[in-house]
């Protein structure tokens, strides 16, 4: 009862946020639209208002159809946001390129870091330096391969890596099965930074769009100015959406095991080995010759 309630509430929880970030933006791009339009034309109203200014259907059907267009033009840029966070990773046609001279940076990065944590006696500000190296390090996966050229795209790589280095889990195999397993709290947390992600991508995408209203008025440039604040914002945004990536698998990985009644791993040792063969056996429905499946405890 308390699981039916809480995601009834998580979901109508969703649906209030989905309102406010989607048709928000939306209501200042075409509001924004209407004042170029008319300080461009001296503020004069349209013609059809002047002419039914008495008449209260022409101003129904007006307002109705601004509430369509705004709701239509949020709903578009959702489906717009996918393609705006893959190409803000980095998904380019030359990206490969680019990423090979970003790991011989990360190597002169990664030689200064042995070199200072080999160092027994370290100053202070030696000390600061590895922890900064440390940090930065962090935020690149450990497989040069899945180097991306953007800082966005290294945040969730980076994370994406992590449960099969840690775990021998593969996140993307094993991520929708655990998702369908964790708590309505869990579910709530990781939503709600998924979307903080979304809302930035689609707040980059209406900075590049208001743009249109230049052919009125000088001052729509000025949204330029959001562009790299949104991009600021999403990048903090995936680094905490990677960091809860982690945590869920670091907490919840194990119920993956049991709800398939898959054998625990005897220990951290041997667990990176199991949640390997987990993965093939999920992907590919081999690799599990030597396993058999846990006996329900009567």
């Amino acid at each position: 009862m308390f699981k039916a309630k809480f995601g009834a509430k998580l979901a109508e929880g969703l649906a209030g946020q989905w309102a406010a970030q989607q048709l928000s933006p939306a209501l200042v791009f075409w509001a924004g639209g209407i004042i170029a339009w008319l300080s461009h034309n001296k503020w004069k109203l349209p013609e059809i208002c002047l002419q039914n200014i008495d008449n209260s259907l022409v101003y129904i059907v007006l307002a109705m159809g601004g509430i369509l267009l705004i709701a239509i033009s949020g709903t578009v840029m959702q489906w717009l946001q996918t393609p705006v966070i893959r190409l803000a990773e980095g998904y380019w046609p030359l990206r490969f390129c680019l990423a090979r001279q970003l790991k011989k940076g990360l190597n002169s990065k990664e030689e200064q870091w042995e070199k200072l944590d080999s160092r027994e006696n370290r100053t202070a500000e030696e000390q600061a330096e590895l922890v900064r190296l440390d940090m930065t390090l962090s935020r690149y996966p450990l497989d040069k391969r899945l180097l991306m050229p953007t800082t966005l795209g290294n945040l969730l790589r980076s994370a994406e890596e992590y449960p099969r280095v840690r775990y021998g889990l593969d996140t993307i195999v094993c991520w929708p099965r655990l998702w369908l397993l964790m708590p309505d709290e869990t579910l709530e947390v990781l939503s709600e930074a998924r979307e903080e992600l979304n809302s930035c991508a689609r707040l980059m995408l209406w900075s590049i769009f208001f743009l249109i209203w230049i052919l009125w008025t000088d001052w729509a440039v000025l949204s330029l100015l959001i562009f790299p604040i949104a991009y600021m914002r999403m990048l903090k945004a995936a680094d905490t959406y990677g960091e809860l990536i982690r945590a869920a698998f670091d907490l919840h990985r194990f119920k993956l095991y049991e709800s398939l009644k898959w054998p625990l791993p005897p220990g951290p040792k041997e667990e990176k080995e199991r949640g390997e063969q987990l993965t093939e056996y999920l992907s590919r429905g081999t690799g599990a010759d030597s396993i058999r499946f846990r006996e329900e405890n009567p």
